[in-house]
């Protein structure tokens, strides 16, 4: 099992940076920020405090992890851009779903480096 310090360090070689999310000085999770090959920012924001798991421990975060990466397929991301007419002047929809198969597969990546 990996510590949460090698966990980081795979997550930031794959050039995604992570701020810790805190309420009332109490870690609750962590925003990764994130950009796609086309420069779309994608922030993926894992939160611990619903479902009873711990931030610091590296179980919890890689299942956290997953179930995030789960959660929004494909699909979903290209929807939520396309609601910003930038977005839709700059992708087409061949080019978003090329770019965001490319970012979804890169995510896996890092999830089988980090289990």
């Amino acid at each position: 099992m990996k510590t949460l310090k090698q966990i980081f360090d795979i997550i930031e070689e794959n050039d995604i940076t992570f701020d810790d999310y805190e309420e009332n000085n109490i870690l609750c999770g962590y925003e990764l920020n994130s950009y796609t090959d086309g420069g779309v920012n994608e922030i993926l924001f894992l939160d611990f405090r619903d479902e009873n798991k711990d931030p610091k421990n590296p179980k919890d975060f890689i299942r956290e992890f997953k179930s995030y990466i789960n959660h929004y397929t494909i699909d979903e991301r290209i929807e939520n851009n396309r609601q910003d007419e930038r977005y839709k002047n700059d992708f087409t929809l061949k080019e978003s779903l090329k770019d965001f198969t490319k970012f979804d597969k890169k995510l896996r990546r890092i999830l089988k480096k980090i289990k």
